[in-house]
């Protein structure tokens, strides 16, 4: 956990961008941070049968991350995935404001079918902001199977005809559904929070979620849903009349974050670089893909991160920042090819561990505001 570099991307990065611009002002730097910290309700017996019961146990995971996010890495926004209602409450709000003057917001999920405990240990996505580098504007939560007004007439269409086929953990078929139902029947949340970077004046609009974890249909429809109420919010933003922010189109800036479950091969992806994703007779192009076309693994070596998930046999990057590279710069990130080297080591097949207190590790960067 401590011998993972925060590397410069001008020392070994592939961005260009490094090699032309002036150097960037202290105060037009900042740190964000994504992770998936696993909350308890998950860590299924059948899945983490490779971790010993020690490093299962909440407490002990707790008090780890309490360390990484508190004192080691102390990013100016962290958005985090799977954070339980009850945590956020009682500890990691209060926490946050009284040892790093963060302000935060959260949406929890509802409650599937199978949910038998308390609804305060459903898990959901928080942000976390610097109050002393960031003005909080307003946020939003969505039900992302509550939105599917955000889909037109032939999209509704295609959706309820599209057959799904179902499996369960291992691959084996189980089913099937149409892709309507699947969508209405998931719990999936998104959260964004409107900011203003005080040392700019710019408007950063922060995005985090986390998406199902299987079937690329599913995940890029509620992408979709994701990107149609960004645009909405922006527009809002640009229509709003505030005597103390000016807010015009050039000052509007994108960061979306969180785990999205997918590959850099897979439709999601594609979407989000804002190429047309053909499907049968739906084409679909990213509304908002002129905020957002690059992320963070576009600007550094492939080699710098095997995997940001180590769940036994689901590993892969599925943790992403995504912006556009007029707007901001990367100039810093914290590498994870060492995981998978200490994995390798110490003959582990996956996390969490005595260092790693989720299944996933956490993507920080550094970023530069370009004006």
């Amino acid at each position: 956990m401590f011998s993972r570099p925060f590397v410069p991307i001008s020392q070994g990065g592939v961005n260009t961008l490094a090699k032309t611009l002036s150097p960037i002002s202290k105060d037009l730097k900042f740190t964000l941070l994504t992770y998936n910290i696993l909350s308890p309700s998950y860590m299924w017996p059948k899945v983490y049968t490779y971790v010993p019961e020690r490093y299962k146990d909440w407490s002990f995971r707790h008090e780890l991350l309490e360390y990484e996010l508190m004192h080691l890495y102390k990013a100016d926004i962290m958005c985090l995935q799977e954070m339980t209602h009850r945590d956020y409450d009682q500890f990691w709000a209060p926490t946050a404001m009284k040892k790093l003057k963060m302000g935060s917001k959260f949406i929890a999920k509802t409650a599937p079918k199978y949910w038998k405990q308390p609804e305060e240990e459903l898990d959901g996505c928080g942000i976390f902001y610097n109050r002393d580098m960031f003005e909080f504007i307003s946020s939003k939560g969505i039900y992302l199977n509550q939105l599917l007004s955000a889909f037109n007439e032939q999209e509704i269409k295609y959706l309820s005809q599209r057959e799904l086929d179902l499996t369960d953990g291992n691959g084996a078929p189980t089913g099937s559904t149409n892709l309507l139902q699947f969508l209405r029947d998931k719990n999936q949340v998104c959260l964004f929070v409107t900011l203003r970077h005080k040392p700019s004046g710019l408007i950063f609009v922060v995005i985090n979620t986390h998406l199902y974890w299987k079937y690329d249909d599913v995940k890029l429809s509620q992408c979709l849903v994701i990107m149609r109420e960004l645009r909405h919010i922006v527009n809002d933003l640009l229509k709003a009349a505030r005597e103390d922010i000016d807010i015009t189109n050039d000052k509007v800036r994108i960061l979306f974050t969180g785990d999205l479950n997918s590959t850099r091969d897979s439709l999601v992806i594609d979407f989000l670089k804002g190429q047309i994703v053909s499907n049968m007779d739906l084409t679909l192009v990213n509304p908002m893909r002129t905020y957002l076309n690059h992320c963070v693994y576009d600007d550094i070596p492939q080699e710098w991160f095997d995997n940001t998930c180590y769940s036994g046999k689901l590993k892969g990057i599925f943790d992403y920042i995504w912006y556009h590279d007029t707007h901001f710069q990367l100039s810093k990130i914290l590498t994870g090819k060492e995981v998978s080297q200490e994995l390798k080591r110490n003959n582990q097949f996956g996390l969490p561990n005595v260092y790693h207190p989720s299944d996933h590790i956490p993507l920080l960067t550094e970023f530069n505001v370009l004006m």
